[in-house]
């Protein structure tokens, strides 16, 4: 379900992509460090885009060194180094991949299914330690998950996309302010809330032509029929609108960056990103194309 989160890329600035850069090398150094080398095959860009909201809100500094990689052993490249909220970074991403390959476990078959059974045996070590950290957190994503089953799979409930997409929210919302308290802790929330709730969106979307001949569960089946018309999707968009704009609500209140450049690659993300995703994944559904989006586990 992760793996929306991205920037535009021609939009953002060479010193912005640095820092963005040496964000996801950091990530992946400190999940490497943290819950183990295998937890690594999971980095994705949406635990970069929480660390960049996390220390922004923190004003935690920002240290970067140079250094190389086995994936980039020729050139030395800039990393982020001994960050808390990298660290924490590490484990929440070790706790919903965790959690995520046992829904697939559960949901899936035939490949899939052992695919699935394959990343639980590799991802076990490292959840295992980020749960010891952050036993709070693990149990809360896996009431909310468990929730989201129970609804998507009660056929009896009234068809609704946002009801589910709450759930998620919620979930994403926990992972946004574990730890922080007063205003930084509803400053997180808000975006996590409005993020997680747009992502489940989108991902319902990317995944309707896929589910309509699957016959999998999507809530915009349930919601349109097979067949939904233009201005079923044209709701569809200004609803996730609204999340960004209340997304972008709470970023505004945000009153120190560490580095402007954070500022900067969130607004990018925000503004541009997010809003080209939205508009590409619902321009070929509604032209009945998949998108071929690569998402993570």
């Amino acid at each position: 379900m992760l793996g929306y989160i991205r920037t535009q890329g021609p939009e953002l600035r060479l010193r912005d992509y640095e820092i963005y850069r040496a964000l996801y090398c950091g990530l992946c150094r400190h999940m490497g460090k943290c819950t183990g080398q295998c937890s690594r095959f999971s980095l994705s860009y949406d635990f970069v885009f929480l660390a960049a909201v996390r220390i922004s809100i923190l004003n935690e500094p920002v240290t970067t060194i140079l250094s190389r990689c086995p994936v980039h052993p020729l050139h030395k490249r800039k990393t982020v180094k001994d960050s808390e909220t990298l660290k924490y970074c590490a484990d929440a991403s070790a706790l919903l991949t965790y959690h995520k390959c046992r829904d697939d476990l559960a949901d899936e078959r035939g490949f899939k299914k052992m695919r699935a059974r394959l990343a639980l045996l590799l991802f076990s070590s490292g959840y295992r330690n980020a749960k010891k950290r952050y036993p709070e957190l693990d149990t809360a994503i896996a009431k909310s998950l468990e929730e989201l089953r129970n609804y998507e799979t009660n056929e009896s409930l009234p068809p609704s996309a946002d009801a589910p997409a709450e759930i998620f929210g919620k979930l994403m919302e926990s992972v946004f302010a574990q730890g922080l308290t007063g205003a930084d802790a509803r400053i997180a929330a808000g975006i996590g809330r409005s993020i997680g709730h747009w992502i489940y969106l989108a991902d319902a979307a990317d995944d309707f032509v896929k589910d309509r001949k699957s016959g999998s569960f999507n809530p915009f089946l349930r919601l349109f029929g097979e067949h939904p018309t233009s201005e079923d999707w044209e709701a569809v968009k200004l609803a996730m609108t609204r999340l960004l704009s209340d997304a972008e609500c709470a970023f505004l209140l945000i009153d120190r960056f560490p580095l402007p450049e954070l500022k900067e690659i969130l607004c990018n993300i925000l503004y541009l990103g997010l809003p080209e995703t939205a508009t590409t994944i619902l321009n070929q559904t509604a032209k009945g194309e998949s998108t071929n989006h690569e998402k993570s586990l």
